[in-house]
């Protein structure tokens, strides 16, 4: 037995159980696969990860507006499907052809809203500023949320200062960056990046995200402080333990 058992930060544990939660939510409200062999509840189940990953959702609210879509989507086509398999049935087959109408117009509104909440938060993460300060009030809420319910809070973050005018001084006058605050701070934000970039030793080719400096790259793939080291597999952060 391993002396050393890492407990992953539970901001960093959030998305993962997020994506879980997701995904199961998801495959129990999809019509039933092409066949009841295994294979194809499979492929099924494969072809609602690829769809929710095609859209690029980036954290908890995005992930579930692509869930709904791929759901409203999907009921939409079992809904043509079921009025095709009743021509004999005129009653029937019309109400089947309504729900589907009505079915695609929600699935259209889920994609619409996520193309809407997407570009709010590309914007947001153009701004520095204002992007510490959503990064600030996630931690919090997910700090109060979980002291709530007795679980343990996310690890402390400095709350980040009010933005400041611009000094005027010579480059060299600034202070250098701490890279081990700047690896942890940017594992924190965006925790499936950076477990990402940790596990291949670099970034990924292409890279799908705005890459991060190389120094910044640097530290996340090589720091130790135990924010990172929750980014590991549980056997190599008990390996690198020893």
């Amino acid at each position: 037995m391993d002396q050393f058992t890492p407990q992953p930060d539970l901001a960093l544990q959030l998305p993962r159980d997020m994506y879980y939660q997701v995904i199961h939510t998801l495959c129990g409200s999809l019509p039933p696969p092409v066949s009841d062999s295994p294979e194809d509840r499979t492929r099924r189940d494969n072809a609602a990860i690829a769809q929710v990953a095609c859209l690029l959702p980036a954290n908890a609210d995005e992930a579930t507006l692509a869930a709904q879509y791929v759901a409203a989507s999907a009921q939409a086509l079992d809904s043509l499907r079921q009025a095709r398999e009743n021509p004999s049935d005129a009653a029937r087959a019309m109400q089947c052809i309504a729900q589907s109408a009505c079915m695609m117009r929600q699935a259209r509104g889920a994609r619409s809203l996520l193309i809407r909440v997407q570009a709010v938060r590309q914007k947001r993460e153009a701004d520095t500023a204002s992007l510490d300060r959503a990064a600030w009030l996630e931690h919090c809420t997910t700090g109060l949320m979980a002291d709530a319910l007795g679980r343990t809070a996310p690890a402390p973050m400095a709350e980040p200062p009010p933005p400041q005018p611009a000094p005027i001084a010579a480059e060299e006058a600034w202070p250098q960056p701490d890279p081990v605050a700047e690896a942890d701070h940017y594992a924190i934000t965006y925790p499936r990046r950076a477990a990402l970039i940790r596990s291949l030793g670099c970034l990924p080719a292409p890279c799908t995200f705005g890459p991060p400096e190389p120094d910044l790259v640097q530290a996340i793939v090589t720091g130790t402080s135990p924010i990172l080291r929750a980014l590991d597999s549980p056997a190599e952060a008990s390996a690198g333990a020893g």
